[in-house]
């Protein structure tokens, strides 16, 4: 069943020509991470494309990836992992090979701490620290990470009590920022977080990645996307200097 009425829009549409195709506007599936600079890299390339358009649905990147499988018609897949893009590929519901785009990292947001910096992640035993707001760790890649680093350096069974989940890595925002909740977050989400709520070291560290398997974000694009206009020239662009600027300047790799 599908999970979110949008998608049952998106899977009706009605058989397009190749011109027809070629001329709407490209549907793009984008991981939840990818709120929070996307739309910076869109503002770039419709002032090198004006005449482009595309529409962006968000949601976790296993949630979106299901859906695809289920027959919804998209023209590119954003994930923030490799595998369900690979997923879509194997399952013919791509025409593209996985390809990277970005590398997420992965950060430790906490209710402000000086101590932070120096007690890094055993500060989650804290009692002062109730709830540890995590995405799904079955949908969302960085979810994923974030368990993984609880594993790697031992604390899982300690903190597992404080754990709820998040849909995906966008909606643990609000968890952190309306209940005081710790958090792991992609660096990129630091950037929607209100003034005075990153300060490095007081709110948030950076993960060391040695902790967690690398966050490679890949793409796919469907036989639609391929003719379609808007959809290849923003995959170029996606894949540009500029663009991959942008997504450094929000914490990518």
């Amino acid at each position: 069943m599908l999970k979110y009425f949008i998608f049952v829009l998106l899977a009706v549409i009605l058989p397009l020509s190749a011109e027809d195709l070629s001329k709407k506007p490209a549907v793009i599936f984008a991981s939840g991470n990818n709120k929070f600079v996307l739309h910076h890299v869109i503002e770039s390339f419709y002032l090198r494309y004006p005449e482009a358009r595309v529409i962006v649905q968000y949601g976790a990147t296993g949630d979106l990836a299901s859906a695809i499988l289920e027959g919804v018609n998209y023209d590119i897949f954003l994930g923030a992992d490799m595998e369900f893009a690979q997923k879509i590929y194997k399952a013919n519901k791509a025409a593209t090979q996985p390809k990277k785009y970005a590398e997420g990292s992965l950060v430790l947001f906490i209710p402000g701490d000086k101590t932070l910096s120096q007690r890094k992640l055993s500060i989650l035993k804290d009692s002062k620290i109730k709830h540890i707001t995590i995405a799904n760790k079955k949908t969302a890649p960085y979810g994923k990470a974030a368990i993984e680093v609880l594993k790697n350096l031992k604390l899982l069974d300690a903190v597992s009590p404080k754990i709820r989940y998040s849909m995906d890595i966008s909606t643990a925002i609000s968890n952190v920022v309306w209940y005081d909740d710790a958090g792991f977050l992609s660096k990129s989400a630091l950037h929607s977080l209100p003034v005075g709520y990153t300060v490095e070291g007081v709110n948030w560290i950076e993960v060391e990645s040695s902790l967690y398997t690398p966050i490679i974000q890949g793409f796919v694009v469907s036989e639609m996307g391929l003719q379609n206009t808007s959809a290849i020239k923003f995959i170029d662009f996606l894949l540009s200097p500029e663009a991959q600027a942008i997504y450094k300047a929000h914490g990518y790799k």
